[in-house]
């Protein structure tokens, strides 16, 4: 209550005092702590005590928060974090034992309180101060040995007898309590051991301790191995098994990542590691962490850009310990130019390895694995990180034959997570607090937390305006947000990018109107909240709802967020700076922010229910291990619970009580196999059925077919359901799909006389994901529909070096030949085009017919498209490329449904249309020219340095250079160019010498910019 500033006179009465639970609490913690210290430790006992233990952690935790005997609280929170920890949970005994301090700790142990602390902490820096007391020679020598081992490695057998000793010496003289905290400081002294690094890494490497000697004593490195790392260890990944991993989200992923590369160096398995991600953002947050973990030492890590051209130094991969962070359409394209590298690989990381089935994206991160399965040696390995799915199994025996492990460590949450649900059936509404386990089983509840604020009338307003609005999901989690804020961060869940901007807009009206809530700001920090608002007015404006949600210290975080700001608002959530963000699920792609809170305004997610590993992974978000003992997932629609009993309306209760079971979790699955899958109707209930392989024979037979069939069949159909719009994107995604496997089939084409087409296509067929997971006769199928497209390939590509051209693009034959044929119609303009302004103006064609994203298909005005992308690649701001927008009077659709322009419809043409589709359009422009005309050199180089220009949206070579050292904000690398100096380096190596000898100017540059940027600075300056 406490919590949820209830008021004491509003606090639910205790009908019996939980006092009456300290025997069995206290017990608990005992009979594990003296199993533990057994000279014959019963395993499934210890087990089930710890599991039991976690009840008592949470009842001390508990008792303290409900502030009911504040005398008892020190000695409570020593035995709620001893107990934390015991049961395999040591953030949270972090967080406890963090609100103890040693000065004046006394609870009647004779000292052994003071000792229990420090091992609590586990700072091992100082010997604990006597306390004059029977125990000081003891509690002395326990401290000093534990110093010399957890510092050194050495002393164990002097921590032993000491600990040993202690128990006996309590045993005889001590009291009850004292015989308590001695059985736990035993307790705590073996499971500190176990877990320590210097104890496990030697046993799970398969390393002497002498090897690991060097990294164990670095001041940053890890001391303890937390319960996933140890399963890990365990189940042999880090003595090079390969292994797809289940892992939950704050587990230690990332500690584990950088255990597992350290094992691979140390023991000279590889000296280079590959990590895949399939996000930007995922790779920027993996790279910025192992440059932390290895900094100092001879381990290079690098974040290859992913602009699809060869911007990196093929022989730097080798002769050195290199970890390369890429994402999958990179990686690809680095394999299909340079295929030697691959004979170096000794270890694959793939992380978010269940994305398999979204979409093209997905289907690229699965080819490319099934290319890496083809081309590196059996002996390298592969590890797989991913959400729950529940076909792990098959995904193992695909990526790793029979020999990887399958290792699942879903039960290993990190913290504590609470479920609740706003309802509001009086005139104030609660949160009603459910078991996980069972929603419908009711633990307890918040009385009074919502309540209706009348907002401030505008001049002529007469009706009345309340805050949060009954029946509203969305402001009342506003409301939710703004009342919890306080006691930890918040993240609002919206299902798409355009509820997130309704909400910052919202939430600006509201305080606008004068809500009698504290805004953000005022909890936040004030220096870091003005930069932040200042790089958002600088991208977006300050008109912008994000710019003026931002200055009330909200922020929001989606895919059109650009990504300098989404860099510095993940930082600053981190660092604790600011605390209250609205996001979509780019919140759960694998960046780990210190949510307490997060709110769900609906469960759905662009009109589709949310997947259950998606939703699994966003709570994940909740409650960060070492900064909470918990974390609260809160469903602010209040028609879900207040409904659920309802005949026609609990359904949502339905849905949501299926989406909390793990074991609903989606398989991993992959798109390739949507190709034959039948048309649906647009609300899913109806499909119209064909012959399996009918849709691939089309498109060989006659591409253009397709162009009405959408228009056609949704007439004949309309009674059923289908929609002209629905069925466009289904077929399209499937012509997608069709050209990824013909570009997957031109780079993996075999020429060679010793194996014959039938046998390598089939093999490759074989080889994908798709294969294993599909039925037999949908095998056949595959196999099929591989034949069949390679026969076209043969019967269309018949020369062997345009085919090695078209596979170092990412397109299929039909676009890949309207590329060719364009170019060779317009190759003497490109030669005489002479710089990339000239030539971005000649291709813009090509660009347009390319570019697929919805965005920018639906825009009404084609001529304002090219204005927006010359401003872009000048490098000029989002708010003066809307304002284009506007001044050309563009509309978004048809009709009189078509939509007016926003600044989201300006980031999205931007960073995706022009910067993802554009770029590979300039890619596969710039490798059919080079086979047309290999003896120019110019040309062909000044489209690179378009591509970059397109990808980035600016204007120089040195902005290009400092964006991709880590200065990822457009405006921040313009900015760092008008420092002398900093306006002619071309490259990143020539770029970082600019700036040490320019330090202190780009400090102060950088200064007027998020706490983010100039921690990029630190990395590249230590």
């Amino acid at each position: 209550m406490f919590e949820y500033d209830v008021p004491e006179n509003h606090h639910i009465t205790i009908s019996r005092d939980p006092g009456h639970l300290f025997t069995l609490t206290v017990g608990l913690l005992g009979d594990l702590a003296a199993q533990i210290n057994s000279h014959e430790v019963e395993t499934t006992r210890v087990a089930e005590l710890r599991n039991d233990l976690k009840f008592s952690a949470r009842f001390f935790d508990a008792y303290c928060e409900a502030k009911l005997s504040a005398d008892l609280d020190p000695y409570l929170l020593l035995l709620g974090s001893a107990s934390y920890y015991l049961c395999g949970l040591p953030g949270s005994s972090d967080v406890l034992s963090k609100r103890l301090a040693y000065q004046g700790l006394d609870v009647g142990g004779a000292g052994l309180e003071g000792i229990l602390l420090w091992f609590l902490k586990g700072f091992f820096q100082d010997p604990v101060s006597p306390s004059r007391t029977i125990y000081d020679k003891h509690i002395d020598k326990i401290s000093r040995s534990a110093m010399e081992y957890f510092n050194e490695g050495t002393g164990i057998e002097m921590l032993f007898e000491g600990s040993d000793n202690l128990r006996k010496n309590a045993y005889v003289y001590g009291t009850p309590r004292e015989l308590l905290f001695a059985d736990v400081i035993a307790a705590l002294i073996k499971k500190r051991v176990q877990n320590s690094t210097w104890y496990g890494l030697p046993r799970y490497s398969a390393l002497s301790p002498a090897t690991w000697l060097p990294t164990l004593q670095k001041p940053s490195f890890v001391r303890e191995l937390w319960p996933a790392q140890q399963l890990l260890g365990e189940r042999h990944i880090f003595s090079g098994s390969s292994g797809v991993v289940q892992m939950p989200t704050s587990a230690g992923k990332t500690r584990a990542t950088e255990i597992l590369i350290r094992s691979a160096f140390l023991s000279n398995r590889t000296s280079l590691a590959i990590i895949v991600a399939p996000f930007r953002a995922l790779c920027h947050e993996i790279r910025d962490r192992l440059i932390s973990a290895f900094q100092g030492e001879s381990v290079s890590v690098e974040e290859l850009s992913d602009v699809l051209q060869t911007d990196f130094e093929i022989n730097a991969f080798f002769g050195k310990q290199q970890v390369l962070v890429v994402t999958p359409e990179k990686l690809l394209f680095v394999l299909r130019h340079a295929p030697e590298i691959a004979e170096k690989i000794g270890l694959l990381i793939y992380d978010e390895g269940h994305q398999f089935d979204s979409g093209i994206r997905g289907l690229t991160y699965e080819l490319l694995l099934t290319s890496l399965n083809a081309l590196v040696p059996r002996t390298v390995q592969k590890v797989l990180f991913s959400a729950v799915i529940t076909n792990a199994e098959a995904v193992n025996l695909w990526l790793n034959s029979e020999g990887g492990e399958v290792v699942f460590g879903t039960n290993l949450i990190p913290t504590q997570r609470t479920i609740a649900f706003a309802s509001w059936l009086d005139s104030l509404g609660s949160l009603e607090f459910v078991a996980q386990d069972n929603i419908d089983e009711k633990e307890f509840f918040v009385p009074r937390l919502i309540e209706q604020h009348t907002l401030q009338q505008m001049p002529r307003e007469r009706k009345e305006r309340l805050f949060p609005e009954k029946g509203n999901g969305r402001s009342v989690a506003l409301y939710l947000g703004l009342k919890l804020m306080p006691k930890g961060s918040v993240a609002i869940f919206c299902g798409t990018k355009r509820t997130a901007v309704n909400l910052c807009e919202m939430l600006v009206e509201t305080f606008r109107r004068k809500l009698p809530l504290r805004a953000p700001i005022e909890l936040s920090d004030w220096n870091e909240v003005n930069r932040l608002s200042f790089l958002h007015e600088c991208n977006l404006g300050s008109d912008a709802s994000a710019t003026q949600s931002a200055k009330l210290g909200v922020f929001a975080h989606h895919g059109n967020t650009p990504q300098g700001v989404r860099l510095a608002i993940e930082h600053a959530l981190k660092e604790g700076s600011v605390r209250f963000v609205i996001c979509t699920s780019t919140l759960a792609q694998g960046v780990n922010l210190p949510i307490r809170y997060l709110i769900f305004t609906s469960v759905y997610q662009a009109g589709e229910p949310i997947k259950a590993r998606d939703f699994h992974n966003l709570i994940g978000r909740a409650g960060r291990s070492g900064m909470h003992t918990e974390g609260s997932v809160l469903f602010a629609d209040t028609e879900i619970y207040d409904q659920r009993a309802s005949r026609h309306e609990g359904w949502r209760w339905l849905q949501v009580k299926k989406l909390l079971k793990p074991e609903n979790s989606d398989p991993c699955a992959s798109s390739l196999l949507s190709i034959f899958q039948p048309l649906q109707s647009a609300d899913g209930k109806m499909q119209f059925t064909w012959e399996p392989l009918h849709f691939v024979q089309t498109y060989i037979k006659d591409s253009s077919a397709f162009t009405d069939y959408a228009d056609k069949l949704a007439a004949r159909h309309s009674g059923a359901g289908f929609t002209k719009a629905s069925l466009e994107f289904q077929i399209e995604t499937k012509i997608k799909i069709i050209s990824a496997v013909e570009n997957y089939l031109l780079a993996h084409w075999d020429d060679s006389e010793t194996v014959t087409p039938e046998d390598n296509v089939a093999k490759l067929a074989q080889g994908t994901l798709a294969y294993h997971l599909a039925e037999e006769n949908v095998r056949a199928n595959i196999i099929e529909v591989f034949k069949l497209l390679k026969e076209n390939i043969q019967r269309r590509v018949p020369d062997a070096l345009r085919r090695k051209a078209f596979g170092k693009t990412l397109y299929g034959v039909v676009d890949s030949l309207a590329i060719e044929a364009w170019v060779v119609q317009n190759l003497q303009k490109l030669v005489e085009c002479q710089t990339e302004e000239e030539l971005f103006l000649a291709i813009w064609p090509v660009l347009e017919d390319n570019i697929s994203n919805e965005k920018f298909r639906k825009c009404t005005s084609k001529a304002v498209l090219r204005d927006m992308a010359i401003g872009w690649i000048e490098g000029r701001a989002f708010y003066d490329l809307f304002e284009m927008l506007n001044e050309a009077n563009a509309r978004f659709g048809n009709g009189p449904r078509a939509r007016h322009p926003e600044l989201e419809h300006a980031i999205e043409i931007c960073e995706n249309a022009l910067a993802f589709d554009g770029m590979l359009a300039v890619s596969a422009i710039t490798e059919i020219f080079e086979l047309l005309r290999p003896d120019d050199e110019n040309t062909p180089e000044r489209l690179r340095k378009l591509q970059k220009r397109l990808k980035y949206g600016l204007a120089s070579a040195a902005e290009i250079a400092l964006y991709e050292l880590g200065f990822s904000d457009r405006v921040i690398s313009r900015d760092l160019t008008s420092i002398a100096g900093l306006a002619s380096p071309n490259q990143k190596n020539k770029m970082v010498r600019a700036i040490e000898r320019k330090e202190d100017q780009v400090r102060e540059v950088l200064a007027k910019y998020p706490g983010y940027f100039t921690g990029i600075l630190n990395k590249i300056i230590p």
